[in-house]
């Protein structure tokens, strides 16, 4: 049997994830890279998670400080150069996890639509392990019809939202841009702790 190239795809579209923080080169990729390697090990080739800023140095790689911390971790460093978020961009994510309540802001500025899908990552890796203690995440996922991982992440902007798990305010992820590596070892205490929690998520779940 032949395959017409020009066919459509029959592959269902990824679970699509985008981290914004200002210059797109420090905070973002690095918890870009760490996201894409715990979900791909947690349900593979189903996530596609990039990054971008709201200020975004454009053209600029992922700065030496994430990318030494990431390949210290035997993480893939991105190849993309730093971008600015767009309207079109934003729309097309399940999630956008931002890293202070200014990018929120932005993001909300770009796409207003997006409102209810724009969360802080600190704010949802707690807000994800919180309403684990008081509820079987997989029972309460069966119950909206969420029960495989597009349904999922598509319904957990909602689920959250009923439950109020989330802050008023995002939770600051502290910016090492310019400055020593303390300040990058910071963000990553920050940033690793929050990324294993979405991934030890994701992975309860049989699809």
């Amino acid at each position: 049997m032949t395959v017409d190239p020009a066919a459509p795809s029959t592959a269902p579209a990824p679970v699509r994830l985008l981290t914004v923080c200002t210059g797109n080169v420090c905070r973002s990729p690095y918890a870009a890279a760490l996201l894409a390697d715990g979900l791909g090990w947690a349900r593979p080739g189903v996530f596609e998670v990039s990054s971008a800023g709201t200020h975004a140095l454009v053209g600029r790689p992922v700065d030496p400080g994430s990318r030494t911390l990431l390949e210290a971790k035997e993480v893939g460093v991105p190849s993309a150069l730093a971008r600015t978020v767009s309207p079109q961009l934003l729309t097309e994510q399940a999630l956008v996890l931002v890293m202070s309540p200014t990018h929120r802001e932005v993001v909300l500025e770009e796409a207003p639509a997006v409102v209810r899908r724009t969360i802080g990552l600190l704010d949802l890796a707690a807000a994800l392990r919180e309403v684990g203690e008081s509820y079987d995440w997989p029972d309460l996922l069966a119950d909206v019809g969420a029960k495989e991982v597009r349904a999922r992440w598509r319904a957990l902007p909602e689920v959250l939202g009923a439950l109020r798990a989330l802050p008023e305010r995002v939770t600051r992820v502290e910016d090492p841009y310019g400055r020593d590596a303390a300040a990058f070892g910071r963000m990553a205490d920050q940033l690793d702790s929050a990324v294993r929690g979405i991934v030890r998520w994701e992975a309860q779940f049989r699809r």
